[in-house]
């Protein structure tokens, strides 16, 4: 394991444990219309990092290419916390503003996934 697979899959795990603390949260306090933001903290948090954590393991086994990585880190998880906020804000305010917050999260998120393309695409071809 190197050290993004490392911090890909532990990464994985912190939004596991924040995603099911927020669902039993949103549960006691029977806001279940704020599905979306849960839903979206479990794809995009918990199991986007546990296959991140797969693809960098297949695409960079020897942990050359950790700068690069960590950039997709950063861009992933910054964009997901953005998104997720907005979609809690627009819940909870009823304020389309945030709309934009959203949009500046999603396209962060697109932004992280085109480099993790670039970057890795061409390490996944058979041999």
């Amino acid at each position: 394991m190197n050290a993004m697979t490392s911090l890909w899959a532990r990464t994985g795990l912190l939004w596991f444990l924040a995603t099911m603390i927020f669902g039993m949260y949103l549960g006691m306090t029977q806001q279940f219309g704020a599905s979306s933001p849960h839903a979206h903290l479990g794809l995009l948090g918990w199991l986007s990092s546990i296959a991140f954590a797969f693809l960098w393991r297949v695409a960079d086994r020897e942990g050359s290419l950790t700068g690069k990585a960590r950039i997709h880190w950063v861009l992933h998880n910054l964009g997901m916390v953005v998104q997720v906020s907005g979609l809690w804000m627009v819940i909870k305010t009823g304020n389309g503003v945030y709309g934009l917050v959203i949009a500046a999260g999603g396209a962060t998120i697109i932004l992280a996934t085109l480099w993790l393309l670039f970057i890795i695409w061409g390490r996944l071809v058979p041999r």
